[in-house]
């Protein structure tokens, strides 16, 4: 068993970050499975993963030293093999790299990190891993972590860090919102106007058999879009979208709450406009959520930076369609 107790530094820290770094030898999968099966406690009690935790808090970890550490040779053996697969060629797109960062074009339907619940290296993260491994070949390289996420079902531009000094100085420009984030859109119908503003607070819920869900209500937390009709056909709207606040699922609620849900989103979409649109076999049939550009300010170069991920086909070829 293992105490830990937050310290004043580590107030408002997210419990998954303090218990990776406690546990450095430890998977991240295991440590996120360990939080499901209730082995690891806040103050005697269940929380979620992205729970920030309080000063003077404790952190009880049940189980057994010897199961917190995985078989290395193993799971490096993994990992390492992973560049070589049809799922690393299919889903790992590079737009950009240098020593310090590695900006990837995410396709719809991989998970981004396996707190997702995903364990067995097929997810972005672990593509990165197996790249930056195969490139360093023997020598010595960085563990990449995400500065940012994308939902599962989502594509587009994502930033990942390869070292430390990068991630810090990103997560200090995120916390200022000083990251410029644009996403395309094809929903169902038309907004009340051309452009406009949404400025709502969303709450989380926890539905059975669903998990987790977010919605419009009193109390939440503050999440602000803007957006801008690009493109109508027919009863479909292209939109773009900019987000000055990266709640969870925030694009999706926010255009389902002005009446324009995003094409394709089983859990705010409209099942029935779906169902008819995709009637027709020419169509593909994902989330019409694409994150087309990304801005910041470069940890290292010290100036802003833009990348792209150009509109992919299955967007064009729906529009076509209507």
């Amino acid at each position: 068993m293992k105490t830990i107790t937050i310290s004043p530094d580590e107030d408002g820290v997210r419990i998954d970050r303090i218990l990776r770094k406690s546990l450095p030898k430890t998977p991240l999968s295991s440590i996120y499975r360990f939080i499901r099966k209730g082995i690891i406690r806040l103050n005697g009690r269940r929380f979620k993963q992205n729970h920030r935790v309080k000063t003077g808090d404790t952190i009880v970890i049940k189980v057994r030293e010897d199961d917190l550490l995985p078989d290395k040779k193993h799971e490096t053996e993994k990992v390492a093999s992973l560049v070589h697969t049809d799922f690393f060629c299919d889903n790992f797109n590079v737009i950009y790299e240098d020593e310090a960062l590695l900006v990837c074009n995410k396709p719809a339907g991989i998970v981004v990190h396996s707190g997702t619940g995903h364990v067995n290296h097929e997810t972005l993260i672990d593509c990165a891993m197996s790249y930056i491994r195969q490139k360093a070949k023997k020598g010595a390289c960085g563990e990449p972590v995400l500065v940012h996420r994308l939902d599962r079902d989502t594509s587009g531009v994502i930033v990942i860090a390869k070292n430390k000094q990068a991630l810090r100085k990103l997560h200090h420009y995120l916390w200022r919102h000083d990251f410029e984030k644009r996403y395309i859109a094809l929903c169902h119908g038309y907004p009340p106007d051309k452009k406009g503003t949404i400025d709502l607070s969303l709450v989380r819920t926890h539905e059975r058999n669903r998990g987790m869900k977010v919605r419009v209500g009193n109390g939440g937390q503050h999440s602000l879009s803007r957006y801008r009709v690009l493109k109508t056909q027919k009863k479909v709207s292209q939109i773009n979208i900019e987000l000055y606040t990266g709640r969870t699922h925030q694009i999706r609620v926010h255009m389902a709450h002005i009446g324009c849900p995003v094409i394709g989103d089983v859990r705010y979409g409209n099942k029935e406009l779906d169902a008819l649109l995709f009637q027709n076999p020419v169509l593909f049939r994902r989330l019409y959520l694409h994150a087309g550009q990304i801005s910041f300010r470069h940890p290292v170069l010290d100036r802003k930076v833009t990348f792209t991920a150009p509109l992919p086909d299955a967007f064009t070829k729906l529009l076509n369609a209507c």
